[in-house]
């Protein structure tokens, strides 16, 4: 994306491509007793990409009480522990390890297997980061096998998953395009794209989710302090997903906002917790109004219960620091927008980018890489 540089005017330039990337995680068949409430979150769902935060949750049932650890295997035929598990791919968890309090001991049983080792009690609601696990080479669905046990010993002898107090099965899709599906009994499509989307993401793929931000200048764009100047790109999720789906927004540029080639930090800054004008130096997104599309749309997808996203004004949560644990820059990426914790059928939600400079912002090429993450209940 080359940005012709314009002589005598006091202009920057940026295009923002927003390219989406995005987690589907599916629960499926169980053989025992249910944790409830579970899912696996990830940080990329690229496949063979490396060091990736699987992020798991589950509620304790009754009868895993007591217990001293949970074990994960991860295959890619079948999350149901009656059917032989086959191991992903290139999928390694060896360099597995989790710095969440009171499940810090992680070991390795297997290639395609964890065990986090801490106290399970009634109802509790189990989260935990594992971090350093490596994507399977191919794309395509990825199952788990999560149990929980008396302790670390019986998780780790348990290498095909029959052997735990109770158990529930996730799917998880690995595909870096846009609009992905993965599905056993439960299901979940999301995609974005610059332009209104079809029924069931028909047209997605076709409309690639790019945006160039500015005021037209010969046969180019550019920001100018005079402008908020905006673009628009559109989202669609369905799910059967029972507790909904959440989506979270990540930045790949260190800084949060828009960067400028050559430069070390972001002159076009993310606009935080705060909307801002024109002649301002930042960058930011609002979302729009929910509509349903083909045949009997139904549930809803809104800017997400407790966080800072609305439709009153651009914003970008950037938290700084080397090792920020939220907003666009943190692990899971910054909590965006909801189903309102339902089941979602073929809904659709506009989505706002804003930019605009000061006077003194250098010229040059400023651009962005975006991802959008979402993540079912079941």
């Amino acid at each position: 994306m080359n940005i012709l540089k314009v002589a005598k005017e006091r202009i920057g330039y940026l295009i923002a491509a927003a390219v989406l990337s995005v987690a589907i995680i599916v629960p499926g068949l169980v053989s025992a007793a249910q944790v409830t409430e579970r899912s696996v979150g990830l940080s990329s769902s690229s496949a063979n990409a490396d060091n990736v935060t699987y992020q798991v949750k589950f509620t304790v049932p009754v009868s895993s009480a007591g217990g001293g650890a949970f074990g994960i295997i991860f295959c890619n035929n079948s999350p149901d522990t009656a059917t032989a598990c086959v191991a992903p791919g290139g999928f390694s968890t060896a360099n597995a390890a989790s710095t969440t309090s009171g499940f810090t001991t992680v070991t390795k049983p297997t290639a395609n297997s964890f065990v986090v080792a801490g106290t399970i009690a009634a109802s509790d609601q189990i989260a935990v980061d594992v971090t350093g696990i490596h994507n399977p080479t191919l794309a395509g669905p990825l199952y788990a096998r999560i149990a929980t046990y008396v302790d670390a010993s019986a998780a780790a002898a348990d290498t095909d998953g029959t052997a735990g107090v109770d158990n529930g099965g996730v799917a998880i899709s690995i595909n870096p395009t846009i609009g992905v599906s993965g599905a056993v009994l439960e299901s979940m499509t999301f995609c974005v794209a610059n332009a209104v989307i079809t029924a069931n993401c028909g047209d997605a793929a076709s409309h690639a989710p790019v945006l160039a931000l500015g005021e037209p200048v010969g046969n180019t764009k550019a920001l100018d302090p005079d402008h908020l100047s905006t673009g628009t790109l559109y989202t669609q999720i369905s799910t059967n997903a029972v507790s909904g789906a959440v989506i979270y927004l990540k930045s790949s540029t260190d800084c949060g906002g828009l960067k400028r080639v050559g430069a070390t930090g972001c002159d076009i800054a993310p606009a935080l917790t705060t909307t801002f004008l024109k002649g301002a130096a930042k960058f930011g997104v609002k979302t729009g109004t929910a509509s349903g599309t083909g045949d009997n749309p139904n549930g809803t997808i809104q800017p997400a219960v407790g966080g800072i996203y609305d439709n009153t004004g651009y914003k970008f949560n950037y938290i700084a620091g080397n090792n920020p644990t939220s907003g666009v820059t943190g692990p899971m990426g910054d909590l965006f927008l909801d189903t309102a914790g339902a089941p979602a059928n073929n809904q659709n939600m506009d989505l706002t980018f804003g930019a605009s400079v000061t006077n003194s912002t250098p010229a040059g090429n400023y651009s962005t890489s975006l991802s959008m993450i979402a993540t079912g209940k079941f």
